[in-house]
């Protein structure tokens, strides 16, 4: 059975993504996103393993222990206001990244924009540096 300890949780869903019962399940809308993880009595130790926070461990099985949940606000882009992650998710990667990486080349934070909005962004940059590349090598 899989405890949780919440305050370590990051809503990251690694957990739900590598369980091989399904017995992680994960609920998202608009601007909240929850995890429930059911009682297991599978031995499988894969959501301890893939947690990067170290949140979860194995336990013995005990139908009277509840089955756990976290819900988490999920934080908007800076640019189009979309929910896209949690603020601990965003956290850790502010203090795992070395502060010169935070940053784009232009000086865009883009750990705090979703991954639309930067893909939107890069593709912009890309296509004006070909059009700037081909109207430099026009006659």
């Amino acid at each position: 059975m899989i405890k949780v300890d919440a305050s370590l949780c990051l809503g990251c869903l690694s957990c739900s993504n590598v369980c091989p019962s399904q017995n992680i399940v994960r609920t998202q809308t608009g601007e909240m996103r929850s995890i429930h993880w059911k009682r297991c009595k599978e031995e499988c130790d894969l959501c301890v393993e893939f947690c990067p926070a170290k949140a979860l461990t194995l336990v013995p099985f005990d139908e009277t222990v509840p089955e756990p949940d976290v819900s988490f606000d999920l934080v908007a882009c800076k640019i189009c206001g979309s929910r896209y992650a949690t603020e601990p998710m965003l956290r850790r990667i502010e203090a795992v990244l070395p502060a010169n990486l935070q940053k784009d080349s232009e000086g865009l934070e883009w750990i705090r924009v979703c991954p639309v909005c930067r893909r939107n962004i890069e593709a912009e940059r890309v296509t004006r540096q070909m059009v700037l590349g081909r109207s430099r090598k026009s006659p």
